[in-house]
């Protein structure tokens, strides 16, 4: 099966590499737009039901776009790790690859746990409990999303270390 993959990594090692760097600049750059661009222009909207319905269609648009990214990214770093042949790198770079994937298993539940709070503050707001959106909605903003992009920027610096090595 490992021969059948570093094969494939072979024939398309360029493809596959820039499919797990697109999605990285992607994920990095839809959480930086969001939280630095948008949610600023979201505090400016004075009625709450407006804000909330709003900020609540881009988070979904946001997650269903992201979903996918982050599934390339994996796929793409799986194909990568095996056809690259990693479990014969250098004990630094084994060490930096396995650094790199713990920050993305983190970042993918991270993911899942924004959803999750995502949901809440969807079901919340069927039922007009603004308050409740609006924790759901700032942690995700103010928490979750800065831990995300504060990982991935290390996990981008971390792959930048490892291509070095």
């Amino acid at each position: 099966m490992q021969e059948f993959f570093v094969e494939f990594f072979g024939s398309f090692s360029r493809i596959i590499v820039f499919f797990h760097v697109l999605s990285a600049a992607i994920l990095i750059g839809g959480m930086f737009v969001l939280r630095f661009i948008i949610k600023p222009v979201f505090m400016t909207i004075e009625d709450d039901e407006i804000k909330f319905r709003r900020c609540l269609e881009l988070l979904d648009k946001y997650a269903k776009l992201m979903l996918p990214v982050m599934l390339i990214l994996i796929s793409a770093s799986f194909l990568m790790n095996i056809g690259l042949g990693f479990e014969y790198a250098s004990p630094i770079t084994y060490t930096m690859i396995h650094i790199k994937e713990a920050i993305w298993i983190f970042i993918a539940f991270n993911f899942g746990f924004m959803y999750w709070k995502f949901l809440n503050a969807k079901a919340s707001y069927k039922k007009r409990d603004y308050f409740e959106v609006s924790e759901n909605i700032i942690l995700i903003v103010n928490c979750l999303i800065p831990l995300n992009l504060i990982l991935s920027l290390v996990a981008l610096y971390v792959g930048i270390v490892i291509r070095g090595f």
